[in-house]
């Protein structure tokens, strides 16, 4: 998605951009009686940071920060990451604590059927131009944290407001809090991109986002923000401004940090990538080294380092990899993405490893469409919900398996659920304790639940590990790293916590916000 905002920006040539306070102003400090007295807590979200690629660069001793940290916290390697295991929907449900049942934020790429438009945060430089640079903009920078989130939940950000904490965030794409921040774009751009007026987006108390929206703090300072380092949606810009409010005393109490560069070199050069994961570890320590020593750190803070998804390694032969969808559909319409998308019988919204599926009648249901994909054995998993159940195939296992909310089977998670059919399925174990074991699908049925009651009727279809939905403008990684699907592959992510004793007692996304907020409150 970074991607897509960096073209945007490079067409701008230059952005000129800030926040609604006064000049001069500085950061809201926490309303809490002895600030001083409290470590602070800073999260950082590693992109594709995973089990195998940081006991490769253990191993190597090519990790000195992280291996500080791990040694002085806990490490759990089976965090699991909502479905479609994209970055838009994964950080939105860390923020609001929800699933995407709730947060109503479906994938990297879904379908509008009340605009009748097809919504893409920014996947590839193909589906920004035709789809629109304008509304991929306004989408990405606007809409997505001030009318795609669900208003009827509450960030984290909001959350600590209320109770008298002051929040940041850099280089985050979900982000919504409290403050009106304005991104300020020259004449020539607004008209080039048919943008009237000024643009504004809601965020934390302190609010970056490469050149974009840049606080009062880094104004001035040689930050690497430039075009030939993504107009600041890079690792170093992250590592560098966490650096300035801390040596600035501007920190706030609570900040998330984004460190996207990973997920590029991962999608190029595999999953594990030793040589390029050890640049991340260097612009953790740029944020280490920003106090007195790594101790005084850890003295001042609870760190939290973790990754928002896994990567799975696709087939070097892009025809292997790649599961075109639309031969598979014929003779069913796919409307090409210049068109309206119900002028075609199917709407494809491609999330990589998954995609979501939309006949635009009710002529076509979806039976018909599993009919189609099934032909090919590349395709994992075919979902839709009929009137509250679950029904659930696998290409190449015998059977369906229905599943309802509230039954008799629990799993890991304290969830229940009546489950009919071949549960080999969904690879689960059912236990003589009625108790469910899953296995190379974590949480497997939560996930679609969530996915699939995030917005309108949609069916989802996934790939076995080792290939990719492929779909008009989707991009096609062969020989490197992937995910969006539903298999642990793209699910499993590795956290780290450092500074507290606290531990996270549910390894899933969802349970994140209330457990940063008690690392907060904890010491009071």
């Amino acid at each position: 998605m970074r991607a897509i905002i960096v073209w945007i920006l490079i067409g701008c040539l230059l952005v000129g951009c800030g926040d609604n306070r006064p000049e001069g102003a500085t950061l809201v400090q926490s309303t809490k009686a002895d600030p001083l007295n409290e470590k602070k807590v800073i999260v950082v979200l590693i992109d594709s940071m995973t089990k195998p690629v940081i006991e490769e660069g253990m191993k190597n001793g090519a990790l000195p920060a992280l291996s500080y940290l791990m040694e002085r916290g806990s490490v759990s390697h089976d965090l699991v990451a909502p479905f479609p295991s994209m970055s838009v929907p994964i950080e939105t449900t860390i923020i609001t604590g929800t699933s995407l049942k709730e947060h109503k934020l479906p994938g990297l790429v879904w379908y509008d059927s009340e605009a009748d438009t097809l919504i893409d945060y920014g996947s590839t430089l193909v589906k920004y131009w035709k789809l629109g640079m304008n509304d991929t903009l306004m989408n990405s920078l606007v809409h997505l944290n001030t009318n795609h989130i669900s208003p009827q939940t509450e960030t984290i950000y909001e959350s600590l407001n209320q109770k008298g904490y002051s929040s940041g965030a850099v280089n985050m794409l979900a982000y919504r809090g409290d403050e009106t921040h304005t991104i300020t774009l020259p004449v020539y751009v607004k008209t080039l991109l048919h943008v009237n007026g000024k643009m504004e987006t809601k965020g934390p108390d302190l609010l970056a986002f490469g050149q974009a929206v840049q606080p009062k703090v880094i104004q001035g300072k040689n930050v690497k923000d430039s075009l030939y380092q993504r107009f600041g949606l890079n690792d170093s810009f992250s590592a560098e401004v966490t650096e300035t409010l801390i040596k600035e005393k501007q920190q706030p109490d609570f900040l998330m940090v984004f460190f996207p560069d990973y997920d590029k070199d991962a999608h190029t050069h595999g999953p594990v990538s030793i040589e390029h994961f050890a640049n991340t570890d260097l612009h953790l320590q740029t944020i280490l080294n920003a106090y007195e020593s790594w101790e005084q750190a850890l003295e001042e803070n609870i760190f939290v380092v973790m990754g928002d998804h896994g990567q799975d390694l696709l087939k070097e032969k892009k025809e292997v990899a790649a599961i075109e969808l639309e031969p598979l559909l014929d003779p069913l319409v796919v409307a090409p993405l210049l068109d309206e998308p119900s002028s075609g019988d199917v709407v494809i919204a491609n999330n990589h490893r998954s995609a979501y599926l939309y006949p635009t009648t009710d002529v076509i249901h979806y039976t018909d469409i599993a009919e189609r994909l099934q032909q090919d054995s590349r395709i994992d998993h075919l979902a839709w919900l009929e009137e509250e159940e679950l029904i659930l195939y696998q290409v190449g296992t015998e059977g369906v398996l229905r599943v309802k909310e509230n039954g008799d089977w629990t799993d890991s998670y304290g969830q229940t659920w009546t489950i009919d059919g071949n549960h080999q399925i969904a690879d689960i174990t059912l236990n003589d304790n009625q108790t469910i074991t899953f296995g190379d699908y974590p949480d497997i049925f939560h996930q679609l639940y969530s996915a699939l009651n995030s917005h309108l009727s949609a069916m989802v279809v996934t790939a076995r590990p080792g290939h990719v939905i492929s779909s008009e403008g989707s991009p096609v990684h062969q020989g490197g790293g992937e995910h969006g699907g539903l298999h642990k592959n793209d699910t499993l992510t590795s956290i780290i916590i450092s500074g507290t004793d606290k531990e996270l007692e549910d390894h899933r996304m969802e349970a994140l916000k209330e457990f940063f907020i008690e690392l907060l409150e904890d010491q009071n």
